[in-house]
Parts: structure tokens; sequence; C-alpha cells
């Protein structure tokens, strides 16, 4: 029979609503009895097999959660609030609306959130929150008319469906809760939990109606938080807390000891971001809040939070500046390492270095800071130096600049000595010319320039703009996640960025000042030449391309071994074909475009006010 997940979820279920909880050696030997393959494997298996009705008891029985509750009811007190909104909370009745559809033609009633945002809500009079319940259903309008506060529905399962009525007279009292919780319970202990456990041992728990849950628990000398219960006196706040942060911890994948840091440091940056006078919480105790932050790794999780809730640079660098005045040592490395990322965003380069240099002077071992030093050697030609940075970093080999610094670094010249006049010809020494930089010709160095440009796309305002772009290149066909990340790492994309958007102007512009003479000005040529249509004319495999301007008739000979072999005669390319110095080569990928887009295309093309946008979607396979 079929191994698909699906198939074996469907049918896990069936021998659980058959034969009720069942540990997973034995859900196993069933499953391997109706033909799904060995027992030990799918003992495995059922680990990993997901369903809202599939669910795990405390003691590791596998149970179908909707055949356990069939039969079961959950009783409510009513409010008056609710009874004028014709409204209930789900608290107390939670268990029973599990096998809810969703659908409020089909249940006859509708679950939301209790948001007091929700229009829902508000034309219920009940936007004000005052349900403390985190979800809430909508009754039919009239479905509570006539009831007074305190009186009672329940909510049960019957033949599969949920079903309400109205309860009256006297409640029994509930199972003896108290008798329930082992002796060595681990406080506090999963709501849900219990009562499943109890329907799976007692048949006749919940089967007609008792007291509402809160008051059952309260009767056995317990007391509830959202989804849990404990004794009285329980310290749920600081559970709460402990909770929150642990969630938080396991998110970001940081020590449960770090959450308090980072959160304190998000404060301060969103007190800036706000506008708000600063707590004096976040200054009275210094740089004593602040000390999980001079983990690098740390740090790097709170940049990242920062940049996910798109707090301003100008907020950080004031939210460093308060690291930076309390005079600690211990967190000097971070606080510098955020103002430099502040001034890199702001386009402050010189000052961003500054504080980079200021980082690793406090703590040489900081390696988001030498990460960004290293690109700082890169644009100036130094792979020497850039190499050496990232071979401090734990892992520094694993980035992508380290590939393309091993690439350019220099050829030894043992011939000359520090203070002789340099091989290029410039007239300096060699000790302040090409000593540990690149001596590689600026054919060669042109991909080079190109991966620096690229890399500027990596700040916030350039990477969001590639998430976009992103989106609209899977707009016309495959819409997967996977398709959408594939995009992110299309070459069509990061050019479009660089070029038709503005990012290699403000490379340029920004961090032009650090490339090698010759590098700046080729790339001052590039800025010039557009992106166009080309036929290709002839193909000598393994050599050389030769290509024809569709919009100028200009005929340009590529030396490619690569893109030699991938192309044929005939066929249509949208490319930027940029000088490399003493040639012309295609830099940034090409797309090849069907002889039917010749036309259309090279009218896009000749549009003074072309959109990039309109051109990715032509490209990408719109038509309008």
């Amino acid at each position: 029979m079929s191994t698909d997940p699906d198939a074996l979820t469907d049918a896990a279920l069936d021998v659980l609503r058959r034969n009720g909880p069942l540990t997973d050696d034995d859900l196993a030997a069933h499953l391997a009895a109706a033909g799904f393959g060995d027992a030990d494997e799918l003992a495995d298996a059922i680990v990993d097999l997901d369903h809202p009705y599939l669910d795990l008891l405390p003691d590791g029985r596998n149970v179908a959660v909707d055949t356990m509750l069939e039969g079961r009811v959950f009783t409510h007190r009513l409010s008056a609030a609710e009874i004028a909104a014709d409204a209930v909370g789900v608290d107390e009745i939670a268990p029973a609306l599990i096998p809810a559809s969703g659908d409020p033609d089909d249940d006859g009633f509708e679950i939301v959130g209790n948001d007091p945002e929700d229009e829902r809500l508000a034309e219920r009079g009940l936007s004000d929150g005052e349900l403390p319940d985190f979800e809430i259903v909508l009754l039919p309008r009239g479905s509570l008319a006539g009831r007074s506060a305190g009186d009672v529905v329940a909510f049960g399962v019957t033949e599969g469906r949920v079903r309400w009525h109205h309860v009256g007279g006297d409640l029994a009292a509930g199972p003896d809760l108290a008798a329930l919780v082992p002796s060595d319970a681990d406080f506090p202990i999963l709501l849900e939990d219990l009562i499943l456990n109890l329907a799976a041992d007692d048949p006749a728990a919940f089967a007609e109606p008792v007291v509402p849950l809160n008051e059952w628990i309260a009767a056995a000398g317990f007391e509830r938080y959202r989804d849990v219960i404990a004794p009285k006196d329980f310290a749920f706040a600081e559970y709460a807390r402990d909770r929150r942060f642990a969630a938080y911890a396991d998110e970001l994948e940081l020590d449960r000891e770090s959450v308090p840091d980072v959160l304190t440091f998000l404060a301060l940056v969103e007190s800036f971001e706000d506008g708000v006078e600063l707590d004096a919480r976040l200054v009275d105790h210094g740089a004593a809040l602040y000390q999980g932050l001079a983990d690098p790794y740390v740090a790097s999780v709170a940049m990242g939070e920062i940049l996910g809730r798109e707090l301003g640079p100008s907020s950080l660098a004031q939210a460093a500046e308060v690291l930076l005045s309390f005079g600690s040592h211990r967190i000097a490395a971070p606080a510098h390492w955020f103002a430099g990322r502040a001034a890199e965003f702001e386009g402050r380069v010189q000052d961003a270095e500054r504080h980079y240099e200021q980082t690793v002077a406090a703590d040489v071992d900081f390696a988001p800071a030498l990460v960004q030093l290293a690109r700082y050697a890169s644009d100036r030609g130094d792979a020497v130096r850039g190499l050496t940075l990232l071979d401090r970093v734990d892992g520094g080999a694993e980035e992508p600049l380290y590939e393309v610094l091993q690439f350019f670094r220099p050829v030894d010249r043992p011939d000359l000595g520090r203070n002789d006049r340099c091989w290029c010809g410039s007239g300096r020494k060699y000790k302040v010319c090409h000593l540990g930089k690149a001596d590689h010709p600026l054919s060669e160095r042109a991909a080079w320039l190109y991966q620096k440009a690229a890399m500027h796309t990596e700040l916030p305002e350039w990477n969001s703009l590639l998430f976009v772009l992103a989106e609209a290149r899977t707009a016309h066909g495959d819409t997967s996640d996977e398709a959408y990340f594939a995009a992110l790492a299309d070459p069509l994309l990061t050019d479009l960025a660089l070029f038709e958007f503005g990012a290699f102007a403000q490379f340029v512009e920004q961090r032009g000042y650090l490339l090698p003479e010759d590098e700046l000005e080729l790339a001052g040529q590039w800025l010039a030449v557009k992106r166009s249509l080309f036929e290709i004319d002839e193909v000598q495999p393994g050599e050389s391309v030769t290509v024809r301007d569709l919009r100028t008739d200009e005929s340009f000979v590529i030396s490619d071994r690569v893109a030699s072999r991938q192309v044929r005669a005939g066929e249509l390319l949208c490319t930027r074909l940029a000088p490399t110095g003493d040639d012309r080569r295609i830099i940034g990928g090409a797309e090849r475009v069907a002889e039917e887009q010749r036309d259309a295309l090279l009218e896009l093309l000749d549009d003074p006010d072309l959109d990039p946008g309109v051109l990715l979607d032509r490209l990408s396979g719109g038509t309008d």
C-alpha cells in the first residue's frame, strides 16, 4: 500500500478511532498489519505525523482527539456582555471546539480571534476587549435572547459535530481534580493534556454537563492561567515571563540568559524611534543591562531584530551612543559595531569603518566587525588583508567573500623589495602601491568589481527591494516557496537592483573612494551602459561569441569559454554588455528572449522613461 504521509496519517487516525489510545509500537503494529510496511520503521514515522485530530497523551499514547471527545460536553456561565453580543468566550469550552470545521454555515457559529480592531467584534459591541478569552464564539443574532447573567450554555461533540444548547438546573461537580494530579507533578500542567488523559481513562468524564472548567479548577484548590493550571499562589507572572523568554530564545537560537539583554536593547532603540522620553530603567543600571551583547552572536541577533522591525538607523545610532556613554570596556565592542552599522545604513561609510576599527580594538575577536572590515579591504583591492581578517573569524572561510579574495590573492614578487619602485609603472614604492594588493589585470578584476557592488545590495533598502523583485519574478509561473527563494538568487534581480534601480550609482557615490583608480574609472563606464537586446550571430564553442546589438546594430566579439558553450546562433539575449578593460563581457547574467517578444521588448528598452519593474515583468512572462 501507499506510504504517502497523508495516507499514513489517515490510516493512523482510523486505527485510533477504532481501537482507542495506543502506544507508538502498538499503533505501528496495526499499520504494519494493514500493509503500510515494517513495524519498526512505522514506529519512527509515527512521530512525524501531523493532523489537528492526532495528539499525544502525557503517558505517551497516541489518540484521535475527535473520537476521544465524542459525547463530551463542556459548560460556560454567561456574562451580561456575552448575552448582549450573542457571543461566548472559548476558554472553558475550548476542548469541545476542536472538531469545529471553521465554516459558520456548517457549525452554526463562527470562531474569531479576540482582536479589538476586528469589525465583527465591533459590530457586536465587543471592541473594548471586555471579554478576556483568547478567542470568541459568535452565535447567530438572538441566540441568547432572554438569558440572564449566570445562565449556563454547553458545547459538546455529537456524531463528530460541535453542538450547543442551554443548560438549566443545578450542575453536578466535576471530576476530582486533586486526585487526578500526581503528587510529583511538575507545575504548571497543560489543561488540555489533563482533560484528554481524563477522557481516555474515564468514559463518564464530561459525559453530562458539570460545573464550568474554571469553577471546577478553583473548587479543587488550583488556579488557571490561560492554558495551564497550578496550585494557588503559583508564580504565574514569573512563569509567563520565563515561557516568553524561552520561546523567544528558541525562535532566535539564543541562550535563555541572553534574551533580556536583546529585548532591553530593542526597547532602547524603539524609544528613540518613537520619539518618547527615555525610560529611566533603560539607563539607570548602566552597562549591566546590556552585558550579553558583548557576545558577537547575541549582538548579531539583536541587529537582525532591529532590521526585522524596520527601526531606523538614526535610532540605532542614538542607542549605540547610550551604550558608549556608560564607559564600559565590555560593551564597547558591540556599541561601536552598532554605531558602525547605523553609519553604513546612512551612507556614512568612512564613519562606519572607523567604528568597526574601534570595535576590534575593544575586542579583537568580534567577528561581525572583522567581516565588515574584510569588505573594506576587498573594496580597496587588498585581498591579503581581507583574507587575514576573515581568517580571524571562526568559519570565516565559509564567507562568500573568502573565495573571491582567494582568487585575487596577489602573486608574490620576490624580485622586488618593499622600497623598490612598483612593477606597475606608477612611480611609487612597491610597499605603498601593490605590495599585498591585487596584481591581476583589470579585465579579470572586473568580476571582482561586480562582486563588490553586489555586496552593496545587502543594505536594508536594497535587500527589501530584492524581496519585492523576487515576488514579481515568480508572479507568472511557479509561486512556491522554493521558486521564490530561487528567484532571490537570480543574477537578473541583482543586476536590475544595481543598475536600473540605482544601487550601483549609490555604491560608487558612497564607496567609490575605496576602489583602485582603474576600477573607479571602469565603474563610471558601467554607469553609462544601457541594457539592450542582442542577437547571437556566431559561436566558437569554448572560445567566443559574436553578438549584435539590435538597438544600435553594433557587433561585438565576446571571449567567454563558458557562455560560448551555452548559447547558439540566432538566440536573443537581453543583457548588459559592459567594458572590462580590453574588451566587453556580459556581467550580471543574460536573459533568453523568445523571437515573438523581439519587437515589444525593443520598444520597451527604447523608452527613455523605462520602468524596470515593467521590464522584469516582461522578462518573467508578463504580457501587459
